[in-house]
């Protein structure tokens, strides 16, 4: 997956008993193409850098208009 400066991004805990826990969410600040690391600043304040399969895309233009249909009909 291909990171943008400026999308929206989540880290879900997998590894429990739970489907998927969200454990936090963040901008991305840059990325590092040689590494394949992406910079997050995240929902606590802090920029970090992370291995991009750590993070999933939130800004994806299907989801959003997805999200903007669900919003309309509520």
């Amino acid at each position: 997956m291909s990171f943008r400066k400026g999308d929206l991004v989540a880290c879900y805990v997998t590894n429990t008993s739970e489907w998927e826990t969200l454990m936090s969410w963040g901008i991305v600040l840059d990325i590092n193409k040689d590494l394949g690391d992406i910079l997050v600043l995240d929902n606590h304040g802090h920029a970090n850098w992370w291995p991009q399969r750590r993070w999933r895309s939130l800004t994806d233009k299907k989801k959003i208009k997805n999200i903007d249909f669900y919003i309309k009909l509520a």
